[in-house]
C-alpha cells in the first residue's frame, strides 16, 4: 500500500511544477494586466489556448504512450528503445502537421481571431510544449517529481523575465513581446530537457513499439484534447463572436478558477504510479482510501477558490480586467467534476482500452461545443461558463457508466464520492445568495464561516488520519 505522505510529497513537487507552467498566467497577473492592454491580454490568452490544443494535435499523441509503457517494459534498455521509437514518430508527425498549419495559417487565423503572423508563432511554441511533455512522460513514472518541478519552475521564471523584457521593448503590439519572450525561454529549456532525455533514449525504430504506440496513443487524441478544448473553446468563441477584450476578462476568471484544475492535475500525476500498483495488486481498499482523500483535497480547494476567488482577482489584477470574476464559482464546479471524471477514466488506460476515453471525451466535447454555439449568442460569457461545467459533468457520468456496465473494471463506488460532493454543492450554492448581506466585510465574514464549516464537515471523517499525519510531520 502506498504511503499517502509520499503521494503528498510528490503532489507538492508537481504543484510547484504546475504553478510554474500551467498557472504562469496566474502568478503574473499583476504585471501583465498593467503592462498589456485589454485587447493584448485577450490575444495572448487565445494564443495560449490554441497552443494547448495543438500540443497534442500536431503529434497525434504519439509521444504519450511513454509513461504507460514504463510499467510494461522488459528492462531499462527496452524502455529507452521505446522512447527512441516514440520520439522519431512524434517528430515526423509534428513536422508534417506543422507544415499543414503554416499553409493554412490564414484560415486558422480566421477561425481563432489571430493574425497570420501569430499563427506562425504557434509552431515553435508548440514544439517547446511537446518536448517538455516528453520529458515529463519519461520521468513521471520514475517518480522523479522534484526533477520535473525544477525544470518547470525554471521555464516559468525564464518565460516571465523574457516576456516582460520583450513587452517593454515593443511600443505597439505588445502581445508579440510576451509570445516571443515565452518562445525564447522555451528554446533554452529545450537544451536542458534534451540533456535529460538523452540519458533515457536509444534512437531506434522498431515496429513492435509502433504497434503499441498506435494502439495506445491514437485513440487518446480526443482525450488529450478534451480538457483543453472544453477550457479554451468558450474563450475562443467569445473572442470571435463578441470582442477580444472580453475573452481576456473571461480568461482571467478561468485562470483563477484553474487553481483547482492544478490540484486535479498534480494529484492525478503524483498518484498515477501508485494507481497501477494498487490495481495490479488488486488492493482495492487502499485504492478507494486514496481516492476519497484526493477528492476531499480537491473539494476543499474548490470551496476555497469559489469563496475567495473574486477577492484574489481584485487584489492581483488591474480593475479594468475584473468584470468577469463572478464566473469563478461556476468554473470551479467544472474543475471539481473533472476530478470526478479522472477517477473513472484512469481505468481505460489500465485495461489498454483507451478508445473508451475517446468516446467519452468526444461526447463531452460535442456537448460543450453545441452548448457554446447555442447559448453564448444569448447569454454571453455566462453561457460559456455553464457549458464548461456541464461538459465535465457529462464526462464524469459517461466515464462511470462505461466502467460500471461496459469494461467492468473495478472503480470506486460512485456513492462514496457523491456524499462529499453533495456537501460541497450545498455549501458552495449559498455563495450565490451573499448579495443579501450589505457591505464587503459582512460578506467576507460569512464567507470565512462557510469555508470553515465546510472544511470541518469534509475533514471530520479523516480526523484520525489528519491528527496522526500532523504528529508525524
Amino acid at each position: 500500500m502506498a504511503d499517502f505522505k509520499e503521494i503528498l510529497k510528490h503532489g507538492a513537487n508537481y504543484l510547484v511544477a504546475n504553478l510554474a507552467t500551467k498557472a504562469l498566467a496566474f502568478i503574473s497577473i499583476p504585471v501583465y494586466t498593467h503592462l498589456l492592454s485589454t485587447s493584448d491580454f485577450g490575444i495572448v490568452n487565445i494564443f495560449l489556448g490554441v497552443s494547448g490544443i495543438l500540443s497534442s494535435l500536431l503529434t497525434l499523441c504519439c509521444d504519450q504512450a511513454v509513461s504507460r509503457y514504463y510499467f510494461d517494459r522488459i528492462d531499462d534498455e527496452d524502455f529507452k528503445k521505446f522512447v527512441g521509437t516514440s520520439s522519431i514518430i512524434a517528430l515526423i508527425v509534428f513536422i508534417l502537421n506543422a507544415t499543414i498549419l503554416i499553409l493554412l495559417a490564414s484560415q486558422v487565423g480566421a477561425l481563432t481571431g489571430l493574425t497570420r503572423n501569430v499563427i506562425y508563432l504557434l509552431v515553435p511554441y508548440t514544439l517547446v510544449n511537446v518536448i517538455g511533455l516528453t520529458y515529463e512522460q519519461i520521468y513521471t513514472p520514475m517518480k522523479k517529481s522534484k526533477k520535473i518541478a525544477i525544470s518547470s519552475l525554471l521555464r516559468a521564471y525564464l518565460g516571465f523575465m523574457f516576456a516582460v523584457a520583450f513587452i517593454m521593448f515593443f511600443k505597439e503590439t505588445k502581445y508579440l513581446g510576451q509570445i516571443l519572450g515565452l518562445i525564447c525561454a522555451g528554446i533554452i529549456m529545450i537544451v536542458i530537457w534534451s540533456k535529460g532525455i538523452a540519458h533515457q533514449i536509444i534512437l531506434v525504430f522498431d515496429r513492435k513499439y509502433l504497434r503499441y504506440i498506435l494502439k495506445f496513443s491514437v485513440p487518446l487524441i480526443p482525450y488529450a484534447l478534451s480538457g483543453v478544448i472544453i477550457e479554451q473553446f468558450g474563450k475562443i468563441a467569445i473572442g470571435t463572436t463578441q470582442n477580444i477584450s472580453q475573452a481576456g476578462f473571461y480568461s482571467l476568471a478561468l485562470t483563477i478558477s484553474g487553481l483547482v484544475g492544478i490540484i486535479t492535475a498534480v494529484t492525478h500525476q503524483a498518484w498515477a504510479p501508485y494507481y497501477f500498483e494498487y490495481m495490479n495488486a488488486k488492493n482495492y481498499a487502499g485504492h478507494d482510501t486514496d481516492i476519497k482523500r484526493i477528492f476531499a483535497i480537491t473539494l476543499i480547494a474548490g470551496m476555497g477558490i469559489s469563496t475567495f476567488g473574486q477577492e484574489i482577482g481584485m487584489i492581483l489584477a488591474n480593475k479594468a480586467f475584473t468584470s468577469s470574476l463572478y464566473l469563478i464559482p461556476i468554473f470551479v464546479h467544472g474543475f471539481v467534476l473533472h476530478q470526478l471524471a479522472y477517477v473513472y477514466m484512469r481505468n481505460f488506460s489500465f485495461v489498454h482500452r483507451t478508445y473508451f476515453s475517446s468516446i467519452v471525451v468526444i461526447a463531452a466535447g460535442v456537448i460543450n461545443i453545441s452548448l457554446n454555439l447555442l447559448i453564448i449568442p444569448k447569454y454571453g460569457e455566462v453561457g460559456a461558463a455553464i457549458s464548461f461545467a456541464f461538459s465535465y459533468l457529462s464526462m464524469a457520468m459517461l466515464a462511470w457508466v462505461a466502467n460500471r456496465f461496459v469494461i467492468r473494471c473495478y472503480c470506486t463506488p460512485l456513492l462514496k464520492l457523491l456524499r462529499p460532493l453533495s456537501i460541497y454543492i450545498l455549501f458552495s450554492s449559498t455563495l450565490f445568495f451573499l448579495y443579501i448581506f450589505n457591505g464587503f466585510w459582512q460578506q467576507f465574514s460569512v464567507k470565512v464561516l462557510l469555508f470553515s464549516g465546510f472544511v470541518v464537515c469534509i475533514g471530520w471523517a479523516e480526523r484520525h488520519f489528519i491528527r496522526n499525519f500532523l504528529k508525524g510531520a
